[in-house]
């Protein structure tokens, strides 16, 4: 089976959305609810999917019974991946003390803008922001999802075994491009391969590559390494493609959103936090619960954005409706409380409230979707 990577967008601005729904979930929550927020930019596939998993598990919680007999709502609000946006959001959710816990933020650098205020009192979980610096974000900040460090390394594996011994890097300078380098660069170089040309660039406003490329095409590297989200990795392979540069690209789980842009991009490997095909992954009633809503295989913003409320709504269910608790009982997960099992693997936190020991899923775009190739790392 091939996963299916549908880019959905919605036709409101981020900032009309962000009002939009927040005015549908209204200021207070009834007595017979329980309230979680979902912070992401959900104009965006990478947030609508997100969203698309959290609802699922919501749906099947309640269908349960809820919380305490009180039926699950969502609060969901969008950042639009700004971090301006981002503050607003977790200062509105912040501020609801009918919200106890937050599913989100999708990118790293809203989830770190929007830390401090989380850190005054409400727990957060995200399910996909991947760069180290969170690691160090503060108490109330734990994710589903391991480090771009973490990633990279096991990407790094990937390709010293199966693509060469000669690498070019270049990478976005943001904390998901430079997290993504970092891990990259220090597992391929320590394996015995040789980083031959290395290039950082500003996603979205660098727009032309030839020099760069041209450095590239004259050290001939086996593979190249792009650490970027897709909005500056499609620019890259385009015209990398079009200088006559064959050399396979692989990346993060950023680009993921390449599946199903033209020919330019086939053959593209990709690391993955899940995929439903990986051995384990996700269990057969939450790939064919998602495919019969949705009528495509979940991606891993979807199964982890599940795997975060359904975290949290276990949380609220042994320790009670109170934030503080919630948070207590994350840090002791896989502690001093049993692992959680998700959909995405078996997750226990460590420290910093990163999970310990997540395997990692490499991918290949093929046409329109996502082919599974293998799992690196893990425990």
């Amino acid at each position: 089976m091939l996963m299916r990577y549908v880019r959905t967008r919605a036709s409101l601005s981020g900032l009309a959305a962000f009002i939009l729904a927040a005015a549908a979930c209204g200021d207070s929550g009834s007595s017979d609810t329980v309230r979680f927020g979902v912070a992401a930019p959900l104009e965006q596939f990478i947030g609508s999917h997100t969203l698309r998993g959290a609802e699922l598990a919501r749906d099947q919680l309640n269908a349960a019974g809820g919380i305490e007999g009180r039926a699950i709502e969502l609060v969901a609000l969008t950042d639009s991946a700004s971090t301006r946006l981002a503050v607003a959001v977790a200062d509105r959710l912040y501020s609801d003390a009918t919200v106890l816990a937050v599913v989100g933020h999708v990118n790293s650098g809203a989830t770190l803008a929007a830390a401090p205020i989380y850190n005054r009192g409400l727990p957060i979980v995200s399910p996909v922001a991947t760069s180290p610096e969170i690691s160090r974000a503060g108490e109330w900040i734990f994710r589903v999802c391991s480090s771009d460090v973490v990633n990279a390394a096991g990407l790094a594996e990937f390709a010293l075994r199966e693509l060469g011994m000669r690498a070019a890097i270049i990478y976005a300078n943001d904390p998901y491009g430079r997290g993504l380098r970092e891990g990259f660069g220090r597992t391929y170089t320590a394996g015995g391969g040789a980083l031959v040309e290395e290039y950082p660039f500003i996603e979205g406003s660098t727009t032309d590559f030839e020099a760069y490329l041209m450095g590239i095409r004259a050290a001939g590297p086996d593979l190249i390494f792009i650490g970027s989200t897709d909005i500056g990795a499609e620019p890259v392979i385009r015209q990398a493609r079009e200088m006559g540069i064959d050399a396979p690209f692989v990346g993060g789980d950023g680009i993921l959103g390449l599946a199903g842009r033209g020919s330019a991009f086939e053959g593209t490997y990709i690391g993955l936090l899940y995929h439903p095909d990986a051995p384990g992954g996700g269990g057969e009633e939450f790939v064919d619960a998602y495919q019969t809503r949705y009528r495509e295989p979940p991606d891993h913003f979807a199964a982890l954005g599940y795997d975060a409320l359904m975290l949290l709504a276990e949380a609220a269910s042994e320790v009670g409706l109170n934030r503080t608790r919630i948070r207590d009982y994350l840090e002791q997960v896989g502690r001093e409380r049993g692992e959680f099992s998700g959909v995405s693997g078996r997750i226990a936190f460590d420290e910093n409230g990163d999970p310990i020991g997540k395997s990692f899923a490499v991918g290949r775009v093929s046409g329109d979707a996502i082919e599974f190739v293998s799992v690196e790392g893990g425990s």
